[in-house]
């Protein structure tokens, strides 16, 4: 049996669980920490949880750590700003470990993680589910093939359907969530860091703000609220919309907050060491079929572009005989099949020590990138991105960002 104890047991961290199950039957949820014991038990049961009657919640991370020895593997569900201090917290009973994204949201985090797990990252299975996606394999089989020739350029997109969720819920939150950068673009970047198989070496990015702007009180609730009927975010327009974007459809607090800092769209341009650039942008208000999110890659032999909301590959020569060949990828499990080589990949590492191929290294080179992004977002410059090796201390990405202008 495989005894996994876990940190945080939200919905993110439970769907997991449920894939690590449909992996091995081996593996068994036997301990919990969470302030809402009643609100997890009742989610396990809805989930149909094995043996989730005989979970034990413990009241604290160290009443927990405790009995460490008990375990075989950790997860770790939070919210994302307290990802770094649990996962800095478990590195010494070296149990393998899967983290949520981001790894860290502020610098000090990023240092302090790095340093609790320099030398083990390959234990750790960070949740990037977009790397592991039989969609993007396909398409990263044929860029290796050398199918496309010399690539100088990638243009990645993210436009969100379900946005909503970033200014109507929890995540609205800034000092929680560290803005949309690390809750988004952290994806993004880590599969183009994947594809291209170089170091980014410096970011500039930008950011608007002009929907999800206004005064209300960050209090209060829809239901509250003396413009329910005119409001395109209340659950009446919701519901007559037929698609909430994100947004509870019941009650649910105000988008319009004066407290809220996230942005409703962000682009970046990223230089990589090799020579290519990358511009990637992230809109927050698509809604409904103007939903995308994949890149257009381009080779001189040859252009390849891939859609996870179309399921599709598209590839056309640019040389020769005209051709352009469209391949469908498809997937019925959680984040278009990532989820599952996620739980695979973590009980691989526990039964097997085999290294992880979604490491906290990527973890941490993500979260960099888009740290620097927030500061080039707020500074409006170019900011270095350091190599994992270059943390804790930043100090040699920015002698190397000196040396290039």
């Amino acid at each position: 049996m495989i005894r996994l104890a876990v940190i945080g047991m939200g919905s993110r961290i439970t769907g997991m669980i449920q894939q690590m199950v449909a992996v091995s039957s081996d593996i068994e949820l036997v301990a919990i920490v969470d302030p809402d014991e009643s609100a997890v038990r009742n989610r396990l049961l809805w989930k149909g949880m094995p043996k989730s009657e005989h979970v034990k919640f413990y009241p604290t991370v160290d009443a927990l750590l405790e009995h460490a020895h008990q375990f075989d593997a950790m997860a770790i569900g939070t919210r994302c700003h307290l990802h770094t201090p649990y996962a800095v917290k478990v590195a010494p009973t070296r149990l393998p470990l899967f983290l949520e994204k981001p790894v860290a949201i502020t610098k000090d985090q990023l240092s302090q993680l790095a340093t609790a797990y320099r030398g083990r990252e390959d234990s750790v299975v960070i949740s990037f589910p977009l790397r592991v996606t039989p969609l993007f394999t396909a398409s990263l089989n044929i860029i290796r093939s050398g199918r496309l020739g010399t690539v100088n350029q990638v243009q990645a997109f993210n436009n969100v359907p379900y946005g909503g969720v970033y200014y109507g819920s929890w995540y609205r939150n800034y000092d929680e969530v560290g803005g949309l950068w690390l809750q988004k673009a952290t994806h993004d970047f880590d599969y183009i860091n994947l594809m291209l198989g170089k170091q980014p070496i410096r970011i500039a990015a930008t950011t608007t703000r002009k929907i999800y702007v206004g005064d209300k009180p960050h209090d209060l609730v829809c239901s509250k609220c003396d413009q329910t009927d005119t409001c395109k975010e209340s659950p009446k327009h919701l519901k007559m919309r037929g698609d909430p974007g994100g947004m509870d459809a019941n009650d649910h607090p105000c988008a319009f907050s004066r407290d809220i800092k996230n942005e409703d769209a962000g682009s970046a341009l990223i230089q990589y060491e090799s020579g290519e650039h990358v511009s990637y942008t992230q809109n927050f208000i698509s809604r409904k079929a103007a939903g995308r999110r994949g890149a257009i890659i381009t080779g001189y032999d040859a252009t390849l572009e891939f859609d996870w909301y179309t399921d599709e590959i598209r590839v056309v020569d640019h040389h020769g005989a005209s051709r352009v060949d469209k391949i469908n990828v498809r997937s019925s499990t959680g984040h278009m099949g990532g989820d599952f080589e996620l739980a695979r990949m973590f009980i691989e590492i526990i039964t097997k020590q085999t290294p992880s191929r979604s490491s906290l290294r990527d973890g941490l080179l993500s979260a960099a990138m888009c740290l620097a992004a927030r500061e080039s977002s707020l500074t409006n410059t170019f900011q270095p991105i350091p190599t994992v090796d270059e943390l804790p201390g930043l100090t040699h990405a920015a002698r190397r960002e000196t040396a290039l202008v």
